[in-house]
């Protein structure tokens, strides 16, 4: 081999050997970075590929930085095998505080996607591997993510030392950012217990320390909240839009334009409170700013008597419900993070076994059987609310219907009234005459596919439900149709043919034979417990 071969050869393995050298201090950097300037860290790890690294260590220190650094940036902690990766690697080679980490943003994955049990499962491992780390901003952020699932599962006394004990926290790290936003979501534990005069001090006190306008778009679209939901519209409408093109975080955008509509909706603004409510879907709201949308634009449309977007806006509205009622009915955390208490308790006294294996026995029984009331009572909540959304569901169908039946009495007697002088000359055969032609033109019901057409948009799909349920004749269910319109027994007789004796006979035939009812005082119950299924 030639000397310049030999030289070539030699700067190549210098090179290469160079740059294996300075991926590891890249991650170091990015490392030190992460807090300070997370926009770098991204365009650092950008630059870079895991796949590049021989080493595993490598390779779960560049994935642990890129989904801290996606969740700094507000950005799907995606992909997860990145994260994955790093929590297995970490637990083969412990390194306490990035092992802490993974569990924490495990936690995170979870907490995002609603999964709150298993969240705080990985939040509690993530506490028993940094609780003497020293690591405070890791610590207050642990305590600050257990704090918001309590919070939301309404413990509000346990969520409230959670808060607190992040922020001080956040104080040993001298971390503003985290402490002011720790402060915010103490004072949100006095507004969702409806403690809202101590709320609304609270938000005072803690004014003067919010440093620029995200954070005082944060704390005053609080403010605005509890205004609102203390009744003080005025008050409330003034923070809201106040802060309409403030920065903002998250779904905040979507949660002002949403306590806007219903801050118009309440005041009757049916067109602006719908236009907000469309705003507020536009920025990534959650899943429960989704279904308060949906709520206000059913009503809207409801009021506006769009009857058709009703039932589109509701069926949303419903699906969000039952999406939110199973959140609503995972195990509490407070449950969770006593039964990993008990757990650690019965690791440190070994010792002690059989002693402590009898706690344990007891400790499990009696948590089983408060789980078991809380849970049976969980279930009756969830049977009540149910029952009182299919009787709200029910409510409107039948508001909708009686709009629809009551505008086309309107239009029959304004018929009538029509003619009325032609009417009195008339004989008695021509009267028939002229009832009959008014109604043909109002109902069609000499056209019987359009009638039931017309019946089953007016009637909450009436007709399908009586063809496709009982063995009906086509006169039995135009007398339906006709009755639950309200039309009179005098005009049905006309419209059908009947006699009187003869509807007497018809209706004790279809109420006993074909409903199976025992009594005609029944047949109007029963027929409006179809019309608003």
């Amino acid at each position: 081999m030639s000397k310049s071969l030999h030289l070539r050869v030699f700067a190549l393995l210098c090179i290469v050997l160079s740059g294996c050298s300075l991926m590891p201090n890249e991650l170091k950097r990015a490392e030190q970075l992460i807090e300070t300037a997370p926009d770098s860290v991204l365009q650092i790890l950008q630059h870079l590929s895991p796949d590049k690294y021989k080493s595993d260590g490598n390779r779960a220190l560049y994935g642990l930085l890129m989904i801290q650094t996606l969740d700094k940036k507000l950005l799907p902690l995606q992909p997860d095998s990145l994260l994955n990766f790093a929590l297995a690697y970490y637990q083969e080679h412990p390194d306490k505080n990035r092992l802490a980490s993974c569990y924490f943003y495990k936690g995170r994955l979870y907490k995002y996607s609603f999964q709150y049990e298993q969240a705080m499962n990985f939040y509690l491992k993530a506490l028993d591997e940094a609780k003497n780390s020293g690591n405070s901003l890791l610590l207050g952020r642990i305590n600050l993510d257990m704090g918001e699932i309590y919070s939301i599962q309404k413990d509000f006394v346990l969520s409230r030392k959670k808060f607190q004990l992040a922020y001080s926290y956040f104080t040993t790290a001298k971390s503003q950012f985290y402490a002011f936003y720790t402060l915010l979501s103490i004072g949100e534990t006095y507004h969702y217990a409806k403690e809202y005069t101590i709320a609304q001090s609270y938000y005072q006190r803690i004014l003067n320390q919010a440093k620029d306008s995200l954070e005082k778009g944060s704390l005053y679209q609080d403010m605005g909240i509890n205004f609102y939901d203390f009744k003080k519209y005025d008050s409330a409408n003034y923070y809201f839009r106040k802060i309409l093109n403030y920065p903002y975080v998250k779904n905040n955008k979507s949660l002002r334009y949403l306590y806007l509509s219903n801050i118009y909706f309440d005041s009757k603004q049916y067109d602006s409170a719908f236009t907000y409510a469309g705003n507020a879907l536009k920025y990534t709201p959650d899943i429960n700013t989704r279904r308060e949308c949906y709520r206000v634009m059913t009503n809207c449309e409801f009021a506006n008597g769009h009857t058709q977007d009703v039932t589109i806006y509701m069926n949303e509205y419903v699906r969000l419900g039952d999406s939110v009622r199973k959140i609503a009915a995972q195990t509490r955390g407070s449950y969770i993070e006593t039964m990993h208490s008990t757990r650690q308790e019965v690791e440190k006294k070994q010792s002690w076994l059989w002693y402590m294996g009898a706690i344990l026995l007891i400790v499990i029984i009696v948590s089983v059987r408060v789980y078991a009331v809380k849970h049976r009572k969980g279930l009756h909540e969830l049977q009540l609310s149910e029952e009182n959304s299919q009787i709200q569901r029910a409510d409107i169908r039948k508001e909708v219907m009686l709009k629809h039946r009551d505008a086309l009495l309107r239009k029959i007697e304004d018929r009538k009234s029509s003619h009325t002088e032609e009417w009195k000359k008339a004989s008695p055969a021509e009267r028939e005459r002229i009832d009959r032609k008014m109604y043909e033109e109002l109902l069609h019901l000499n056209d019987i596919e359009f009638f039931y057409k017309e019946m089953d948009t007016v009637l909450n799909n009436m007709v399908t439900k009586l063809q496709t349920r009982y063995q009906l004749n086509q006169k039995e269910i135009q007398w339906c149709c006709l009755y639950l319109l309200n039309i009179s027994n005098q005009d049905i007789m006309m419209l059908l043919d009947y006699s009187q004796e003869a509807l007497k006979k018809m209706r004790q035939r279809l109420a006993k034979t074909k409903f199976g009812i025992d009594s005609l005082r029944e047949l109007e119950t029963f027929l409006f417990s179809i019309l608003t299924e």
